[in-house]
Order: C-alpha cells, then sequence, then structure tokens
C-alpha cells in the first residue's frame, strides 16, 4: 500500500492538523454550529457514500471512546449511532481534540495515535443527510468543555500569507460550466472551470470577490443557508461589502473572526443545472482543484454522463 504523503490545514504552536493531500475538507459545509461559526472541520479521504478506514488528522492520547445515540437515518444504510473520541492535545493540556462519525475496535483509553495512524471506519447515521459523504468532524475543545455541542476553541487555517489579487471581470456570463465526473442517485461531482478557483497556498477552493479582491467559498449553496470566505488577511474591512460568485450577487459579509468571514446566503438564490432545478452545491476544499457536490431534489433527477459539461445557471 502506498504511503499518503500528508499536509498540515492548522498549524500553530500548540495545534496541528494534518490530512492526505489527496483529501478535500469543510469548515463551512454543513448546516450544524461548529461550522456555522469555523469551529469545526470535516475531513473526507473520500466523497462517495461507502464508508472507509479513517487516518487520524492529529497525535495524542485517547482520553475518551463512547458510543452516543444519533436520530434515526431517513436513507438506507444508516445507523442510529454515533461514536466520540476524544484525544488529549500533547502540546497543551487545556486543549482537546473531540472527533464523531468514527467508529473504532481498536483504539482504548490511555492509546497514542500519531497523524497518519488508522483510527477506525466512518459511518453515517441520521445527522447526516441523504448526499453527505462520510467523514472525520474535528473540533479544538477547552479541556474543561470538550463534549458539548456548541462552544469550542476558534483556530485558523495553515496557509501561507500572501497579498490577495484583484478579481478579474468575466462579463455578464448566465451560467457556468461544470465537467460532471462522478454521478450517484443523491448528488453528482464535477469541476467549474480553473478560472473560479482560488488558492491560499496550501488551500484551494471556489473563488468569490468583494470589492474586487478575491477570496475563497465554503459551504452549502443554499441549502445550508449561510456561507463562509476565508481570506489570507483578517477580514474587517469586508464587513456589510457583498459577495460575488463570478457576477452573481450571492449574499452579503455580516461578521467575521480572523481569517473566517460569514453571511447568509441571498434568500432569493437559486440554482439550474441544464435547466432543471436543484437543491444547490456543496463546496469543499482541498490542496488541489476540489469537487463540487451538485444536489438535486430527487434521486436521478439529471440525465447526465459521466465526464460530459453541464450548464450550472445561478438565478438572484
Amino acid at each position: 500500500m502506498t504511503k499518503l504523503e500528508f499536509y498540515n490545514i492548522v498549524e500553530t504552536d500548540d495545534l496541528q492538523v494534518s490530512i492526505p493531500r489527496t483529501s478535500h475538507f469543510t469548515v463551512g459545509t454543513s448546516p450544524y454550529y461548529a461550522h456555522q461559526h469555523a469551529l469545526g472541520i470535516d475531513i473526507y479521504h473520500s466523497l462517495f457514500l461507502d464508508n472507509y478506514e479513517v487516518l487520524s488528522p492529529i497525535s495524542g492520547e485517547i482520553l475518551k471512546v463512547k458510543t452516543l445515540i444519533a436520530p434515526k437515518p431517513k436513507f438506507v444504510g444508516g445507523i442510529d449511532k454515533d461514536y466520540l473520541i476524544l484525544v488529549k492535545n500533547p502540546q497543551n493540556p487545556e486543549i482537546t481534540y473531540k472527533i464523531l462519525h468514527v467508529k473504532s475496535d481498536d483504539i482504548q483509553v490511555g492509546d497514542q495515535i500519531k497523524i497518519g495512524d488508522p483510527l477506525g471506519t466512518t459511518i453515517r447515521n441520521g445527522y447526516f443527510a441523504k448526499w453527505s459523504s462520510p467523514h472525520l468532524h474535528l473540533e479544538v475543545r477547552p479541556s474543561h468543555d470538550a463534549i458539548r455541542a456548541s462552544g469550542g476553541r476558534p483556530f485558523s487555517l495553515a496557509f501561507k500569507k500572501r497579498k490577495n489579487k484583484s478579481y478579474k471581470k468575466y462579463g455578464k456570463f448566465q451560467e457556468i460550466s461544470i465537467k460532471i465526473q462522478s454521478i450517484f442517485p443523491e448528488f453528482l461531482l464535477g469541476n467549474f472551470s480553473e478560472d473560479l478557483y482560488k488558492k491560499i497556498d496550501p488551500i484551494c477552493g471556489v473563488k468569490v470577490s468583494i470589492n474586487q479582491m478575491e477570496y475563497v467559498l465554503d459551504g452549502g449553496m443554499p441549502h445550508y443557508k449561510t456561507g463562509t470566505i476565508i481570506s489570507s488577511h483578517k477580514l474587517i474591512k469586508e464587513i456589510d461589502h457583498s459577495i460575488y460568485l463570478g457576477n452573481y450577487k450571492i449574499g452579503k459579509l455580516n461578521k467575521s473572526r480572523g481569517h473566517f468571514g460569514f453571511f447568509k446566503f441571498d434568500s432569493s438564490l437559486k440554482f439550474l443545472l441544464n435547466d432543471q432545478k436543484i437543491r444547490g452545491i456543496s463546496l469543499y476544499l482541498a490542496n488541489f482543484t476540489p469537487l463540487i457536490k451538485i444536489i438535486p431534489f430527487s434521486d436521478g433527477q439529471t440525465n447526465l454522463d459521466t465526464n460530459s459539461t453541464a450548464r450550472l445557471t445561478i438565478i438572484t
């Protein structure tokens, strides 16, 4: 088996979170509290619906392994349980890592794990939508409040700071081309053209603009209601300014914390794929050009082939 290369997505004096260069991750593509406030990270070794063995993104001592009750899923193949793993941060005893959605039969309290060690197998339960891919959910928690769903210790992504580029105008296009890579009844995976992505080294994502400056977008448009933008500088002067995907206004930045900005998608925002209305698109971050998840309203709604090109129309 080929050994995977890892890179840091969070790196400070007392924090290190590292994932395979082949993985996707997201901070904001979820309806839950931690992701609405950039306090959680979902890590995907695959965006397919099959469960898989997870490799640990953190190092430390196992403090707790616990089975939790979860809502009954409304899709086939899910379970009504969740699994909690708490890991002691080796650099700072006041910090505990909280992991969800990974079932482990091998690790025990007191075990030491390192980045890249097998941690367990992903699960899908009633907290997932039917289109949600299996993933590891990670939070950085204060040790005295490690389990609660709300709260959390803020973090920043580990990118090399650089000056933001000015945004290139694309003209009054009415639709965006998307290359279809994989097709499932619940969703499709594809890519925009390369000019609609931005890299803040080492992280790449879909590009948006505020006042002619480029940022990276994270979130589920518009089905998760809110979006997150990521910058190479602290977002302060951008508050109350409109956010554009291409020439489409998708919302207005209403608050920020460090390099993260938060906003609600415009209530009128809708998407069509080849003139058919869809639920929306979920965005991801990666070390490469990340895939986009296209979510129809009903299973098998779209009639497309792998490697075909579809038209994504945004209505605002």
